[in-house]
């Protein structure tokens, strides 16, 4: 077996290694969460609902500022933009 074939057959194995302790980690963490939760599960749902939808209002607030103020800069660019061309055809 060549050098190449062995450095593949080695990262194969540390590959495999990497995966199966992830998922002992991972394992892991689920059951340290479940037994030291500070929350049922029926308020930990409740209080993520109100936190999402607390989100989603902020977004929707968040998005309906961006609208206003893009309007704004598109009516001062326009105007603008007026101002020049009404200029430029003073000057011909």
């Amino acid at each position: 077996m060549d050098k190449k074939n062995e450095n593949k057959d080695v990262c194969r194995k540390g590959s495999g290694d990497i995966f199966m302790i992830s998922v002992i980690a991972a394992a892991a963490g689920f059951v340290s969460g479940l037994l030291f939760a500070p929350l049922s599960g029926k308020e930990t749902r409740k209080l993520l609902d109100r936190s999402v939808r607390n989100l989603l209002d902020r977004i929707r607030f968040v998005m309906l500022e961006a609208r206003v103020k893009s309007e704004e800069f598109l009516e001062k660019g326009m105007e603008k933009a007026e101002k020049v061309s009404s200029r430029t055809k003073e000057k011909k």
